[in-house]
């Protein structure tokens, strides 16, 4: 189940043997300790655990990391779709404002166009309603 190379790496991980056997220790007066084989039981369980551990860890890796990759990819595919219809998106709204922006100064300028005419013509209304005041008055004196 695991690879050469995973159990030479986990065997790497582990504290060197030599620094943990306390055969290697000795008391201040020159004599090794009295529980050496206690000490080594244990530190080995800890030890056979330690290996045990890691090994079910990259088991699981092993089994989970391909899927993972796998949605890691489609995820990366996904946010670069997402991405460039955020940007098409984007162009099009910029479209949409420019032709409505196009819009409303055509509108002002055929509001102005025809506020203009408007003035003109009020003031041509005004310049007959005074002729025609004064032909009155003229025609009221001749008569």
């Amino acid at each position: 189940m695991l690879k050469s190379s995973n159990i030479n790496s986990v065997l790497n991980e582990l504290p060197n043997e030599s620094a943990r056997d306390p055969t290697a220790q000795s008391n201040p007066n020159g004599k090794p300790k009295q529980d050496a084989e206690t000490c080594c039981s244990s530190q080995d369980n800890e030890v056979m655990a330690s290996l045990t551990a890691l090994q079910l860890s990259a088991g699981v890796l092993q089994i989970a990391e391909p899927p993972l990759n796998h949605v890691r990819t489609q995820l990366r595919e996904l946010i670069g779709r997402q991405n460039k219809t955020y940007i098409d998106l984007s162009k099009e709204k910029y479209k949409l404002d420019c032709s409505e922006v196009a819009r409303l100064n055509d509108m002002m300028s055929d509001v102005k166009r025809y506020k203009d005419k408007l003035t003109k013509i009020k003031k041509e209304m005004q310049s007959v309603y005074q002729r025609t005041k004064e032909l009155k008055c003229l025609l009221a004196l001749n008569c």
